[in-house]
């Protein structure tokens, strides 16, 4: 008969102390992080919803272009460019709803599944990250889209920023913090 080892019980005893490190001393989850692992179940769902997936049926072309290697094409209905499938995003025109309590429930399943195909949208990925934070942080699309090009010049290396914004004619103290690049960044944008 096989027994476990010292290393199978240690490994069990701390996978013990990491699950109950997310419970209470009764063994029921808060109501937080219990809202977490709904929406996490609900953005499963979504993931094959026939909704979603009639919609992207519906908007692929064919791709008959000989020099790609692409089959299928889906247009984003922002910026109209043609994209591979796993280059665009279903967007919920009405987005941006919350799930931190458990009368959230309903509300937040209704807006992510209860869904007809115009209260959805073909977007980049680019496109939708945009869309997202226009909505998020209350600005328009053109913001986002500025906005979302100083985001990524910020996850550059910080002697690269420095570099970039210093050959951009920016001083060495308006440099000198991320804020600071930031800003720089944005005046750059406009």
């Amino acid at each position: 008969m096989t027994k476990p080892s010292k290393s199978d019980l240690d490994k069990r005893e701390k996978k013990r102390k990491d699950l109950w490190k997310h419970l209470n001393e009764d063994g029921s989850m808060d109501e937080k992080k219990l809202c977490t692992q709904i929406r996490s179940a609900i953005r499963q769902v979504w993931l094959k919803h026939p909704s979603k997936l009639a919609l992207i049926y519906d908007r692929t072309i064919p791709d008959m272009d000989d020099s790609t290697r692409t089959k299928w094409l889906i247009e984003c209905e922002c910026c109209k460019s043609k994209f591979k499938l796993g280059d665009i995003e279903i967007n919920h025109r009405k987005g941006e709803n919350q799930l931190q309590t458990l009368e959230d429930v309903l509300p937040f399943t209704m807006s992510i599944l209860g869904v007809k195909h115009e209260d959805l949208e073909v977007l980049c990925k680019p496109c939708h990250a945009a869309f997202t934070h226009s909505q998020r942080y209350n600005m328009s699309l053109e913001d986002a889209f500025k906005e979302k090009v100083v985001i990524e010049k910020l996850k550059q290396p910080v002697t690269k920023q420095k570099a970039e914004l210093k050959k951009a004619g920016f001083s060495a103290s308006e440099t000198s913090n991320e804020e600071k690049r930031r800003e720089c960044y944005r005046k750059l944008s406009k």
